[in-house]
């Protein structure tokens, strides 16, 4: 196994490679599960939104207002069901997927507070999405 460069993977998806279905997908998936990630501990930090902006332009090339990141992580806050994630997952390749829970980790941390609420949602996220430690882990098989 190889540890996984994720800024090639990075490259890789701004290079606009894939198709626009996986791409759409890709970029709810990562939108959902960042924003509701934000919201978990109740409270929406700043530097959360800023990393959101940040990873969402970086990753799929659009601008998200704070606004629009802020409103979405109160609407994904009511949801509990993470079958959506399940369903928009099981629709792309694991690389995809690798750098949808290595963004998740980084806004988990973005306030420098993790809280047993955040851990269980990426817990959560990472089963939704069907991926193993080694996936999580950043661990990829050649």
């Amino acid at each position: 196994m190889a540890l996984v460069n994720l800024h090639s993977l990075k490259s890789l998806m701004t290079a606009k490679n894939s198709d626009d279905e996986e791409r759409s997908n890709y970029k709810t998936l990562l939108f959902t599960i960042l924003t509701k990630a934000s919201r978990v501990d109740l409270h929406t930090d700043g530097s959360e939104v800023e990393l959101i902006q940040k990873i969402m332009l970086e990753y799929t090339g659009e601008n998200y207002d704070a606004g629009a990141i802020r409103a979405e992580a109160i609407a994904q806050s009511q949801e509990e069901s993470l079958r959506p994630v399940a369903k928009l997952a099981a629709k792309l390749p694991e690389t995809m997927r690798v750098l949808a829970i290595d963004a998740l980790a980084s806004v988990m941390r973005a306030d420098d507070q993790i809280s047993y609420a955040e851990i269980d949602y990426f817990n959560a996220v990472a089963g939704a999405m069907r991926m193993s430690f080694a996936d999580v882990a950043g661990l990829l098989q050649d």
